[in-house]
C-alpha cells in the first residue's frame, strides 16, 4: 500500500516538472514571437526616419528557404515537339541545336536555352500557361507590355512555387493573339537539397538596404512597395538556388543574400 502511495507521489511529481518545462518552452516561444514583432515594428520606424515608406501591411519573418542545385536537363527534341508538333533536326552550331516544322523553328542550347520562332497558325496566347508546363517550367505571368500589335507578356519560373525573378520566360503575341516567339531558360532537372544554412531575417535584409542606400553609390528610393522570399539562381549546367530577399521599390528591384546579407540591384 505504502509503495503505491509513493509510486502515484512519483508520478505526479513527473506530471509537474514536465508541464512547468513546457510552460518554460511555450514562455520563450511568446517572448521570442512578441521580440520579433516589436523588431518588425522598430523597422518600419527606422525606414520612415530615413525617409522610406513601407507600404505593405507588414514586414515578414524569417527566410524559411533551403538551398537547392539543379542539375539541367537539356532541352532537344522532345521540347521542340512539343512547340512546333513535327519537329525535324537541323543544324548544330557548337551548343546549338535547331529544330524546324510547319509552324517554325526553335533553337536548344546545352545551357538550358530555348528559343521559339513560329510562323502561321502558331499557339494561341491563352495556351501559354498550358504549354509552359508541357515544356516541364513551372511560372506564372507578371506582366504584359503592348507595342503596336505586338504584346510582350513575362513570365516568371518558380521552383517549388518559389520564384526565381531572375529566371524569366517572355513570349510575343501578334495579330490575333497567336504567340509569334518564345524565348527562356529552362530550369528542369535532377534537384538536390542542400545543408540548411543560417540565414537572415526581412528586418536584417532591410536594414541591410538602408545601410546601401546611405553609402551615396546612386541608388535612392522613397517607398517600399513589395517585400517577399525568393531564389538566386547561378551556374550553366548545374544551377545553385540560393535563398534571397527581393524588395521592389518606386525606382529598383533590390537583391538581399540570405546567407550574407549582400545587396544588389536586379536587372
Amino acid at each position: 500500500m505504502r509503495w503505491s502511495r509513493i509510486k502515484n507521489i512519483i508520478i505526479l511529481l513527473l506530471v509537474l516538472v514536465n508541464g512547468f518545462l513546457l510552460a518554460q518552452v511555450g514562455l520563450r516561444e511568446w517572448q521570442s514571437r512578441r521580440d520579433e514583432l516589436e523588431t518588425r515594428e522598430r523597422m518600419k520606424t527606422v525606414l520612415a526616419q530615413n525617409g522610406v515608406a513601407y507600404l505593405p501591411e507588414e514586414i515578414p519573418g524569417a527566410l524559411e528557404l533551403t538551398p537547392r542545385r539543379v542539375t539541367l536537363e537539356v532541352p532537344g527534341e522532345v521540347q521542340a515537339a512539343i512547340l512546333l508538333e513535327d519537329a525535324v533536326p537541323g543544324e548544330r552550331v557548337g551548343a546549338r541545336m535547331s529544330y524546324e516544322g510547319e509552324r517554325g523553328w526553335v533553337i536548344c542550347s546545352t545551357s538550358g536555352e530555348l528559343e521559339a520562332y513560329f510562323q502561321g497558325d502558331g499557339p494561341l496566347g491563352s495556351e501559354l500557361g498550358q504549354l509552359l508546363e508541357s515544356l516541364g517550367i513551372e511560372a506564372g505571368e507578371t506582366g504584359r507590355e503592348a507595342r503596336g500589335e505586338l504584346v510582350t507578356v513575362t513570365f516568371t519560373q518558380a521552383w517549388d512555387g518559389v520564384p526565381i525573378p531572375s529566371l524569366t520566360v517572355k513570349a510575343v503575341l501578334g495579330t490575333g493573339g497567336r504567340l509569334e516567339s518564345l524565348i527562356l531558360r529552362r530550369l528542369a532537372g535532377e534537384e538536390e537539397v542542400l545543408p540548411a544554412e543560417e540565414t537572415i531575417t526581412a528586418a536584417t535584409a532591410l536594414a541591410r538596404l538602408l545601410d546601401e542606400l546611405s553609402r551615396g553609390e546612386g541608388y535612392v528610393c522613397s517607398q517600399i512597395l513589395r517585400m517577399y522570399p525568393g531564389y538566386l539562381h547561378s551556374g550553366t549546367g548545374v544551377v545553385t538556388l540560393t535563398p534571397a530577399w527581393f524588395i521592389e521599390t518606386d525606382t529598383w528591384r533590390f537583391v538581399v543574400d540570405g546567407h550574407t546579407g549582400s545587396v544588389s540591384v536586379a536587372e
